[in-house]
């Protein structure tokens, strides 16, 4: 009970410092709670599975350049939200044991593109799955850093030819060429 009555405390709190311009927003991060205890709860079972491992490997098994179904939840302006098709482009050592996961986002439209921090992508560069739309774009400027408990299905996986071209862009993006 005192849960709950600490759970009320603090959503009367939010309640009373929303302005009617964000409550959508907030109604939109509301929505988001049962997803994000589920996830939690997934990250937590795991790093327990990950803990009996004897070589400590974490179960949700990927590789670079594999693409997944990621669940993103509500963002901050510009930033991405819902699902979205994205790239692993973490190193094997840091698929194999971290609980987190290195990724860059696809998203639809792939006739347009910025050659400065996009990449198109066709069903042409995978040398397994398919896309839901192709061709689709590579967002290189969006590396972001997720809990493996927030992949979903894998999609496919990309050649090497087009993965030694995203390589090439994120040291450019990166700077570190």
């Amino acid at each position: 009970m005192q849960t709950i009555n600490k759970l009320k405390e603090e959503f009367y709190n939010i309640i009373n410092i929303i302005e009617k311009s964000n409550s959508y927003k907030i109604l939109q991060y509301l929505k988001q709670i049962p997803l994000l205890c589920y996830l939690n709860n997934l990250s937590i079972e795991n790093r327990k599975l990950r803990q009996l491992d004897e070589n400590k490997l974490h179960p949700k098994g990927v590789g670079r350049g594999e693409i997944y179904n990621l669940k993103i939840t509500e963002g901050v302006g510009s930033e991405l939200s819902d699902n979205h098709l994205v790239i692993i482009i973490q190193n094997k050592k840091g698929n194999i044991y971290s609980e987190k996961v290195n990724i860059i986002p696809i998203e639809g439209d792939g006739k347009s593109i910025n050659p400065n921090y996009q990449m198109q992508l066709n069903n042409a560069d995978l040398i397994e799955g398919m896309l839901d739309k192709n061709p689709s774009r590579i967002i290189l400027t969006d590396i972001m850093t997720y809990d493996k408990a927030r992949l979903g299905t894998k999609i496919g996986k990309i050649n090497q030819d087009k993965m030694k071209a995203i390589n090439i862009k994120l040291k450019k993006q990166l700077e570190l060429e």
